[in-house]
Protein backbone atom coordinates (compact mmCIF):
# COMPACT_ATOMS: atom_id res chain seq x y z
CA UNK A 1 0.00 0.00 0.00
CA UNK A 2 1.21 3.46 -0.83
CA UNK A 3 1.45 5.95 2.03
CA UNK A 4 1.85 9.71 1.86
CA UNK A 5 3.55 11.54 4.71
CA UNK A 6 2.83 15.27 4.92
CA UNK A 7 5.27 17.74 6.47
CA UNK A 8 4.30 21.32 7.33
CA UNK A 9 6.88 24.05 6.78
CA UNK A 10 6.80 27.80 7.41
CA UNK A 11 7.67 28.71 3.83
CA UNK A 12 7.79 27.37 0.31
CA UNK A 13 11.60 27.69 0.33
CA UNK A 14 11.90 25.48 3.41
CA UNK A 15 9.66 22.84 1.87
CA UNK A 16 11.70 22.88 -1.33
CA UNK A 17 14.91 22.51 0.71
CA UNK A 18 13.43 19.53 2.54
CA UNK A 19 12.40 18.04 -0.80
CA UNK A 20 15.96 18.37 -2.07
CA UNK A 21 17.29 16.79 1.11
CA UNK A 22 15.00 13.79 0.80
CA UNK A 23 15.90 13.44 -2.87
CA UNK A 24 19.58 13.31 -1.84
CA UNK A 25 18.69 10.52 0.60
CA UNK A 26 17.21 8.41 -2.16
CA UNK A 27 13.55 9.45 -2.34
CA UNK A 28 12.46 9.88 -5.96
CA UNK A 29 11.48 13.42 -6.93
CA UNK A 30 8.38 12.03 -8.69
CA UNK A 31 7.11 10.81 -5.30
CA UNK A 32 7.24 14.26 -3.69
CA UNK A 33 5.21 17.44 -4.16
CA UNK A 34 5.16 20.86 -2.52
CA UNK A 35 1.76 22.47 -1.88
CA UNK A 36 1.81 26.19 -1.18
CA UNK A 37 0.35 29.48 -2.34
CA UNK A 38 3.24 29.88 -4.79
CA UNK A 39 3.64 26.23 -5.85
CA UNK A 40 1.85 23.95 -8.28
CA UNK A 41 -0.33 20.99 -7.47
CA UNK A 42 1.20 17.59 -6.80
CA UNK A 43 -0.79 14.36 -6.87
CA UNK A 44 -0.81 11.77 -4.06
CA UNK A 45 -2.41 8.35 -3.63
CA UNK A 46 -2.80 8.05 0.15
CA UNK A 47 -1.98 9.96 3.31
CA UNK A 48 -0.68 9.44 6.83
CA UNK A 49 -2.15 12.09 9.16
CA UNK A 50 -1.93 10.37 12.50
CA UNK A 51 -5.41 8.95 12.02
CA UNK A 52 -4.21 5.93 10.09
CA UNK A 53 -3.39 5.35 6.46
CA UNK A 54 -6.31 5.63 4.08
CA UNK A 55 -5.96 4.35 0.50
CA UNK A 56 -7.61 6.59 -2.06
CA UNK A 57 -8.07 5.83 -5.76
CA UNK A 58 -6.33 8.03 -8.27
CA UNK A 59 -8.36 10.99 -9.51
CA UNK A 60 -8.29 13.09 -12.64
CA UNK A 61 -6.91 16.54 -11.88
CA UNK A 62 -7.82 18.00 -15.28
CA UNK A 63 -9.70 21.27 -14.94
CA UNK A 64 -8.11 22.29 -11.62
CA UNK A 65 -5.09 24.12 -12.99
CA UNK A 66 -6.90 27.47 -12.73
CA UNK A 67 -8.59 27.07 -9.35
CA UNK A 68 -5.83 28.91 -7.54
CA UNK A 69 -3.40 27.64 -4.92
CA UNK A 70 -5.99 27.09 -2.19
CA UNK A 71 -8.31 25.41 -4.65
CA UNK A 72 -5.60 22.98 -5.68
CA UNK A 73 -4.85 22.12 -2.07
CA UNK A 74 -8.57 21.73 -1.40
CA UNK A 75 -8.74 19.28 -4.28
CA UNK A 76 -5.67 17.47 -2.94
CA UNK A 77 -7.38 16.71 0.37
CA UNK A 78 -10.65 15.96 -1.37
CA UNK A 79 -8.91 13.22 -3.29
CA UNK A 80 -7.51 11.84 -0.05
CA UNK A 81 -10.64 11.87 2.11
CA UNK A 82 -13.60 12.74 -0.08
CA UNK A 83 -16.19 15.36 0.87
CA UNK A 84 -18.11 13.63 3.64
CA UNK A 85 -15.50 12.01 5.86
CA UNK A 86 -12.79 14.63 5.96
CA UNK A 87 -11.09 14.84 9.40
CA UNK A 88 -10.63 18.17 11.14
CA UNK A 89 -6.86 17.72 10.91
CA UNK A 90 -7.02 18.11 7.13
CA UNK A 91 -8.36 21.61 7.65
CA UNK A 92 -5.42 22.41 9.91
CA UNK A 93 -3.04 21.62 7.06
CA UNK A 94 -5.03 23.89 4.74
CA UNK A 95 -5.00 26.61 7.39
CA UNK A 96 -1.20 26.35 7.56
CA UNK A 97 -1.01 27.06 3.83
CA UNK A 98 -3.51 29.92 4.16
CA UNK A 99 -1.21 31.47 6.75
CA UNK A 100 1.78 31.36 4.40
CA UNK A 101 3.09 27.86 5.10
CA UNK A 102 3.80 25.02 2.72
CA UNK A 103 3.12 21.28 2.67
CA UNK A 104 5.52 18.65 1.42
CA UNK A 105 3.85 15.34 0.58
CA UNK A 106 6.05 12.28 0.22
CA UNK A 107 4.82 8.96 -1.18
CA UNK A 108 6.37 5.74 0.13
CA UNK A 109 5.49 2.20 -0.86
CA UNK A 110 6.45 0.27 2.29
CA UNK A 111 5.88 0.58 6.02
CA UNK A 112 9.60 0.52 6.80
CA UNK A 113 10.13 3.84 5.01
CA UNK A 114 7.38 5.75 6.83
CA UNK A 115 9.31 6.38 10.05
CA UNK A 116 12.50 7.17 8.18
CA UNK A 117 10.80 9.82 6.05
CA UNK A 118 9.02 11.31 9.08
CA UNK A 119 12.32 11.69 10.91
CA UNK A 120 13.88 13.25 7.82
CA UNK A 121 11.05 15.80 7.57
CA UNK A 122 11.45 16.86 11.20
CA UNK A 123 15.22 17.06 10.74
CA UNK A 124 14.63 19.35 7.74
CA UNK A 125 12.57 21.77 9.86
CA UNK A 126 8.98 20.50 9.68
CA UNK A 127 6.83 22.09 12.40
CA UNK A 128 4.61 20.29 14.90
CA UNK A 129 1.14 20.94 13.49
CA UNK A 130 -0.54 20.23 16.86
CA UNK A 131 1.55 22.87 18.63
CA UNK A 132 0.94 25.33 15.83
CA UNK A 133 -2.84 24.78 16.00
CA UNK A 134 -2.72 25.36 19.77
CA UNK A 135 -1.12 28.76 19.11
CA UNK A 136 -3.78 29.61 16.57
CA UNK A 137 -6.57 28.66 18.95
CA UNK A 138 -5.08 31.02 21.53
CA UNK A 139 -5.57 33.81 18.98
CA UNK A 140 -9.17 32.86 18.16
CA UNK A 141 -8.80 30.15 15.52
CA UNK A 142 -11.87 27.89 15.53
CA UNK A 143 -11.25 25.80 12.43
CA UNK A 144 -10.43 26.13 8.76
CA UNK A 145 -12.70 28.44 6.78
CA UNK A 146 -12.37 27.92 3.06
CA UNK A 147 -13.89 31.36 2.45
CA UNK A 148 -11.27 33.17 4.51
CA UNK A 149 -8.71 35.06 2.40
CA UNK A 150 -5.10 34.00 2.35
CA UNK A 151 -2.71 35.89 4.62
CA UNK A 152 -0.83 38.81 3.16
CA UNK A 153 2.93 39.10 3.57
CA UNK A 154 2.41 41.68 6.34
CA UNK A 155 0.02 39.40 8.20
CA UNK A 156 2.46 36.50 7.88
CA UNK A 157 5.31 38.63 9.22
CA UNK A 158 3.18 39.91 12.11
CA UNK A 159 2.08 36.41 13.14
CA UNK A 160 5.60 35.02 13.02
CA UNK A 161 7.25 37.88 14.87
CA UNK A 162 9.49 36.16 17.36
CA UNK A 163 11.03 37.31 20.65
CA UNK A 164 14.12 35.25 21.41
CA UNK A 165 14.38 33.69 24.85
CA UNK A 166 18.08 33.61 25.67
CA UNK A 167 19.65 31.58 28.41
CA UNK A 168 23.35 31.57 29.08
CA UNK A 169 24.95 28.42 30.39
CA UNK A 170 28.08 28.12 32.49
CA UNK A 171 30.65 25.78 31.04
CA UNK A 172 33.52 25.02 33.38
CA UNK A 173 36.59 23.53 31.74
CA UNK A 174 40.24 23.38 32.54
CA UNK A 175 43.54 24.28 30.94
CA UNK A 176 47.09 23.43 31.82
CA UNK A 177 49.39 26.28 32.84
CA UNK A 178 53.05 26.31 33.87
CA UNK A 179 53.51 26.98 37.59
CA UNK A 180 57.32 26.62 37.66
CA UNK A 181 59.56 23.64 38.25
CA UNK A 182 63.01 22.56 39.42
CA UNK A 183 66.32 22.30 37.61
CA UNK A 184 68.99 19.97 39.04
CA UNK A 185 72.70 20.56 38.40
CA UNK A 186 75.59 18.18 39.18
CA UNK A 187 79.07 19.73 39.58
CA UNK A 188 82.41 18.87 41.26
CA UNK A 189 83.28 20.69 44.47
CA UNK A 190 86.59 20.87 46.36
CA UNK A 191 86.65 21.08 50.14
CA UNK A 192 89.92 21.36 52.18
CA UNK A 193 90.26 18.52 54.70
CA UNK A 194 92.99 17.52 57.17
CA UNK A 195 94.02 14.29 58.88
CA UNK A 196 96.58 13.36 61.55
CA UNK A 197 99.01 10.45 61.16
CA UNK A 198 101.88 9.24 63.41
CA UNK A 199 105.19 8.84 61.56
CA UNK A 200 108.05 6.70 62.95
CA UNK A 201 111.76 7.33 62.29
CA UNK A 202 114.79 5.17 63.06
CA UNK A 203 118.21 6.80 63.51
CA UNK A 204 121.64 5.24 64.07
CA UNK A 205 123.26 6.02 67.40
CA UNK A 206 126.92 6.05 68.25
CA UNK A 207 127.92 5.55 71.89
CA UNK A 208 131.46 5.56 73.12
CA UNK A 209 132.22 4.22 76.58
CA UNK A 210 135.53 3.75 78.36
CA UNK A 211 136.70 0.20 79.18
CA UNK A 212 139.90 -1.30 80.54
CA UNK A 213 140.49 -4.95 79.69
CA UNK A 214 143.21 -7.00 77.99
CA UNK A 215 142.91 -7.11 74.17
CA UNK A 216 142.32 -10.37 72.47
CA UNK A 217 143.02 -11.63 68.98
CA UNK A 218 139.47 -10.81 67.98
CA UNK A 219 139.93 -7.30 69.07
CA UNK A 220 142.82 -6.99 66.66
CA UNK A 221 140.87 -8.04 63.52
CA UNK A 222 139.16 -5.70 61.05
CA UNK A 223 135.31 -5.60 60.91
CA UNK A 224 132.56 -3.28 59.91
CA UNK A 225 128.88 -2.82 60.86
CA UNK A 226 126.26 -0.86 58.84
CA UNK A 227 123.12 0.43 60.50
CA UNK A 228 120.31 1.69 58.19
CA UNK A 229 118.26 4.63 59.25
CA UNK A 230 114.50 4.65 58.31
CA UNK A 231 111.75 7.19 58.46
CA UNK A 232 107.98 7.00 57.70
CA UNK A 233 106.41 9.58 55.43
CA UNK A 234 102.76 10.50 55.11
CA UNK A 235 101.12 9.00 52.02
CA UNK A 236 97.81 10.47 50.80
CA UNK A 237 95.30 8.33 48.89
CA UNK A 238 91.70 9.28 48.01
CA UNK A 239 88.74 7.03 47.29
CA UNK A 240 85.32 8.22 46.05
CA UNK A 241 82.11 6.74 47.43
CA UNK A 242 78.47 7.55 46.56
CA UNK A 243 76.82 8.67 49.78
CA UNK A 244 73.48 10.06 48.41
CA UNK A 245 71.29 10.05 45.30
CA UNK A 246 69.00 12.86 44.21
CA UNK A 247 66.06 11.41 42.26
CA UNK A 248 64.23 13.85 39.99
CA UNK A 249 60.62 13.04 39.05
CA UNK A 250 57.03 14.33 39.14
CA UNK A 251 53.99 13.43 41.16
CA UNK A 252 50.42 14.58 40.45
CA UNK A 253 47.59 15.54 42.73
CA UNK A 254 44.06 16.78 42.08
CA UNK A 255 41.78 19.27 43.74
CA UNK A 256 38.21 20.41 43.21
CA UNK A 257 37.61 24.10 42.66
CA UNK A 258 34.14 25.64 42.62
CA UNK A 259 33.73 28.36 40.01
CA UNK A 260 31.11 31.00 40.76
CA UNK A 261 29.81 33.26 38.01
CA UNK A 262 26.60 34.86 36.78
CA UNK A 263 24.73 33.78 33.66
CA UNK A 264 22.28 36.02 31.84
CA UNK A 265 18.99 35.22 30.19
CA UNK A 266 15.87 36.85 28.88
CA UNK A 267 12.26 36.25 29.77
CA UNK A 268 9.34 37.02 27.51
CA UNK A 269 6.15 38.09 29.25
CA UNK A 270 2.84 38.02 27.45
CA UNK A 271 0.28 40.59 28.61
CA UNK A 272 -3.25 40.69 27.27
CA UNK A 273 -4.43 44.20 26.36
CA UNK A 274 -8.14 44.84 26.71
CA UNK A 275 -10.01 46.38 23.78
CA UNK A 276 -11.36 49.94 23.79
CA UNK A 277 -15.08 50.62 23.25
CA UNK A 278 -15.28 53.12 20.41
CA UNK A 279 -19.08 53.20 20.02
CA UNK A 280 -20.20 56.57 18.76
CA UNK A 281 -22.65 58.62 20.85
CA UNK A 282 -24.91 61.60 20.05
CA UNK A 283 -25.01 64.84 22.01
CA UNK A 284 -28.21 66.10 23.52
CA UNK A 285 -29.22 68.28 20.55
CA UNK A 286 -28.86 65.49 17.99
CA UNK A 287 -25.66 66.67 16.40
CA UNK A 288 -23.27 64.39 14.58
CA UNK A 289 -21.40 61.83 16.64
CA UNK A 290 -18.62 63.18 18.84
Amino acid sequence: MTHTIIGVFDSFAQAEAAKSRLEAEGVAAANMAVHAQDAGFGASAATDTGLGTTPVPAADVTGHEHEGAMGRIEHFFKRLFGDDDRPEEAGHYQEAVRRGGALLSVEVNDESSVERVQEALYAAGAVDIDSRVAQWRGAGYAGYDRNAPAYTSDEIAAERQAFPVVQESLEVGKREVSTGGVRVYSRVTETPVSGAVTLREEHATIERRAVDRPATTADLTESSVEVRETAEQAVVAKTARVVEEVVVGKESSSRTETVNDTVRGTEVEVERVEGTDKTARLDEVGKKPL
